[in-house]
């Protein structure tokens, strides 16, 4: 089974707000245009949502207004962890799972995403874990931490 794609970056704010935008803020950092089911279809999706609670929905409004399940919240502990059911056009019954973790560091703070589970897609599982090792780099690495510096500035 392929490995998970591990992602750690360190954030110039702290725990708290590291893990509001990452939750509630959403929609703001998230590249809409690319990494969406209506990105996929070369348009922007009107809203990435999460519910914040455990059992809450991941959900985008597409270009369309149509509502697509991208998953569910599993772990929902402010402002450390968060384990989500990721299953973006697929069944739930068939959802991989990222895990957030947020670590105070001295001057902000260290998050790390955990993407596993990748059984889930059966024989094209390495095929679509290497794909999200990259889209990880621009939805988490790059859209993320740019929103996290851009709220500590």
């Amino acid at each position: 089974m392929p490995d998970p794609v591990i992602k750690t970056i360190d954030v110039p704010c702290d725990q708290r707000t590291a893990f509001r935008i990452f939750t509630e803020d959403i929609d703001r950092w998230w590249p809409k245009d690319r990494h969406s089911v209506s990105g996929m279809e070369g348009r922007t999706a009107q809203a990435v949502r999460m519910e914040p609670r455990a059992g809450g929905a991941i959900t985008e409004i597409g270009h369309d207004g149509t509502r697509h399940s991208w998953g569910s919240v599993r772990v929902w502990e402010p402002f450390a962890r968060l384990s989500l059911a990721w299953h973006i056009n697929r069944p739930a019954a068939q959802a991989t799972r990222v895990d957030v973790d947020f670590a105070p560091l001295a001057s902000g703070t260290r998050v790390t995403l955990r993407h596993h589970g990748w059984e889930a897609y059966g024989e094209d599982a390495q095929k679509v874990r290497d794909a999200y090792d990259a889209g990880w780099v621009s939805v988490f690495e790059t859209a993320f931490a740019a929103a996290c510096r851009a709220e500590a500035a």
